[in-house]
């Protein structure tokens, strides 16, 4: 088939792909491109999505959304040139690709607006809206300093993994004397925080909800996620069923003993590990071990895992003296 125009072997529309691009557009977009942004956090508004993105990404997907393109274009590039200074101001957009085995290249130029619009986030955020609490507590005894870290670090992360959830944020942080209270926009990102923490620290998690209003008929409710984090820690000694320990993680003792693996299930704190007495094996055999302290030498139960040498601590428990190695 021949080109209607010229003559030339037709690929579009009974015409050759140079009369056809003469008369006619392969690709079509309006003259004006608009975006959306939040004057806040600076996210970009595409197809209905906040997206956290540069101004040429956002620009490229709402390109990529409103152009309308011949059938017989197959689109393998599309570029993006700016004609003017700054973000707003007239752009070349540039499709190139194939007709029928023919290299093509179509371009229409359009004007780039910016609107400013608040996005549900910062719009929640800024007037306290939250969901849920997740209480962190610690049962007889402080929160410590790495404890709060890696409770941080935990809703840090998950945040970051739902940043384009419009209700990832933490609209307040209220510290208690008892532990922090954390308010979430997201009740399943609180819930999600909260589980998360009790597995890392090895805590358990009550959860409850109170009615906060009626939405078109529909109960809305607000959940607190209280977090009990365990009475001990890593190197407290802790006494499970008949067996003295040394804490090695969250859920596992190690007996001082024999340094057999126990699991805690209901363990009672003995010594607190800044409570334990410091001291060093001058002698010892297979059943007692003779340890210099600030209290002179101590007669102790000794533990497979100690030498002459070495420093250990020292607990006294129903009216004997261990040694403890340290973990």
């Amino acid at each position: 088939m021949r080109c209607v125009i010229c003559g030339s072997e037709a690929v579009i529309e009974g015409m050759c792909l140079k009369c056809y691009q003469k008369r006619r557009k392969l690709s079509y977009l309006d003259d004006i491109i608009e975006l959306v942004r939040c004057p806040k956090c600076g996210y970009f508004k595409i197809g209905g999505v906040w997206k956290d993105l540069e101004f040429s990404s956002a620009l490229f997907e709402i390109v990529q959304s409103k152009v309308r393109v011949h059938p017989q274009f197959e689109v393998e590039e599309v570029d993006i040139e700016p004609l003017t200074s700054g973000e707003v101001g007239k752009y070349i957009v540039r499709l190139i690709g194939y007709v029928e085995g023919c290299r093509a290249v179509d371009e229409n130029v359009v004007n780039v607006r910016v609107r400013t619009i608040t996005c549900e986030r910062c719009s929640r955020f800024s007037g306290g809206y939250y969901e849920a609490i997740v209480q962190v507590r610690a049962d007889d005894r402080k929160i410590e300093e790495d404890e709060l870290k890696v409770v941080k670090e935990i809703i840090n992360r998950i945040l970051e993994k739902e940043k384009d959830n419009q209700k990832a944020f933490i609209s307040k942080v209220v510290e208690r004397k008892e532990g922090p209270d954390f308010y979430f926009g997201d009740k399943n990102i609180g819930r999600k925080v909260s589980r998360e923490v009790a597995r890392t620290l090895g805590g358990r998690v009550i959860e409850s909800r109170k009615l906060h209003t009626r939405i078109d008929g529909r109960d809305i409710y607000r959940y607190t996620f209280a977090v009990r984090l365990p009475c001990y820690r890593v190197g407290d000694v802790v006494v499970e069923g008949e067996k003295l320990c040394i804490v090695a993680g969250y859920g596992k003792g190690l007996a001082v003993e024999d340094l057999s693996v126990v699991n805690l299930k209901n363990p009672k704190v003995v010594k607190r590990r800044e409570e334990l007495e410091r001291g060093i094996v001058v002698n010892c055999d297979e059943f007692v071990a003779e340890v210099a302290s600030e209290k002179g030498i101590i007669q102790a139960v000794t533990s497979k895992a100690v030498s002459i040498g070495d420093e250990v601590f020292v607990v006294e428990y129903n009216s004997k003296y261990y040694v403890v190695p340290k973990v």
